[in-house]
């Protein structure tokens, strides 16, 4: 996708040139307050302090991180920790001491997103694919929405790179393992600026903390919740499905498509939980694979919205009730989608559950 026609000022398509219109939209503000989806993952953290270290350093612009939801992952919360990286509740913000309004890893309209209704969003930074994209970033001062680049870390490490800025190794750690994650390790959806954006990061990077990150201890409810989602997996013809049913975190549905993704002979893994009343979807294909289109697919009919990149995309449906009976009915008119696209029998599953799940 070509993020000049996403912008109100189009500005080139070189690296340089892209930075030069970035730091425009900031030279002269006085306060940023930078937003992202609202459970933040490894990417948005990345992306949204390497933000603040390009406001501050590049434009001597002050700012603040906030945030809606919680950081729920146990590696986000280390992190967090290990980074000492500082947000504040959205709700504590007084949106009128800031000029200037950022979203990273996401944008406007993405269900999982929170914008205050009077705020204006003047920067957008994503890789996400969105069929809206145009029309929503249409009076954006600065949209660089690039669905080629395997992690928004790496674009704002880009920028970094560009305007010649030594990342504090808070911010430099915070970048790689943003990149790290959202290409597992290097290894999905990888564009040459991923590699660019890694190698200018490394020397900088805190090893021992981003360890301790990447290893954190886990509680056992967290293995109780991943017994309970295998024993709910339906295999078909190189298709998983599984349902967390409702579950308190929308990163596990996430954590679960990724590891099941690894099983032998496994095209494509879609996992779903309930989270309150909204259906959290994660899909996930081996390389090569176009989960965007999988997720629209399973999404047809749908109350939500959905993005993705490559091999990796996510949903959310909005129920109006999180009952038992509304949760099956949606889930089977997901697997009915599912199957459809992949042109797959829904005769054959198997399970490797117990025979009472």
């Amino acid at each position: 996708m070509n993020p000049t026609s996403l912008a109100k000022n189009a500005h080139p398509e070189s690296g340089k040139a892209r930075m030069e219109a970035l730091r425009a939209v900031l030279q002269g503000r006085q306060r940023l307050l930078v937003l992202t989806h609202n459970n933040p993952d490894p990417d948005s953290l990345g992306g949204a302090v390497g933000l603040q270290e390009f406001a501050r350093k590049v434009c001597g612009v002050e700012s603040r991180f906030a945030i809606t939801g919680r950081i729920l992952r146990a590696e986000n919360q280390a992190m967090v920790r290990e980074l000492g990286i500082e947000m504040d509740r959205l709700e504590s913000i007084v949106l009128e001491d800031f000029d200037c309004f950022a979203l990273v890893d996401t944008q406007p309209g993405f269900g999982h997103t929170f914008v205050p209704p009077n705020v204006t969003v003047d920067i957008v930074l994503d890789h996400h694919v969105c069929a809206e994209s145009v029309a929503r970033l249409r009076d954006v001062s600065f949209a660089d929405v690039r669905p080629d680049i395997g992690a928004t870390s790496s674009m704002m490490a880009g920028h970094l790179l560009e305007a010649g800025v030594k990342p504090s190794r808070e911010v430099a750690t915070a970048l790689a393992y943003g990149i790290k994650t959202d290409t597992a390790d290097l290894s999905r959806n990888v564009s040459d600026l991923d590699l660019k954006a890694y190698d200018y990061l490394f020397p900088y990077v805190d090893r021992q903390r981003l360890v301790s990150i990447c290893c954190p201890r886990l509680p056992a409810a967290y293995f109780q919740t991943l017994k309970d989602a295998l024993s709910k997996v339906r295999l078909y013809d190189g298709v998983t499905l599984c349902s967390l049913g409702r579950t308190t975190s929308a990163e596990m549905v996430a954590e679960v498509a990724d590891l099941l993704l690894r099983m032998e002979g496994v095209r494509a893994v879609f996992c779903g939980g309930l989270v309150d009343n909204a259906y959290y979807m994660s899909v996930r294909t081996e390389l090569g694979g176009d989960a965007w289109r999988l997720i629209r697919d399973a999404m047809e009919g749908e109350n939500g919205t959905c993005g993705g990149h490559g091999s990796v995309a996510g949903g959310t449906i909005q129920l109006g009730t999180g009952d038992s009976r509304t949760l099956k009915r949606l889930e089977r008119r997901l697997e009915r989608n599912i199957l459809r696209s992949m042109g797959v029998s829904g005769s054959n599953a198997a399970v490797f559950g117990d025979a009472d799940d």
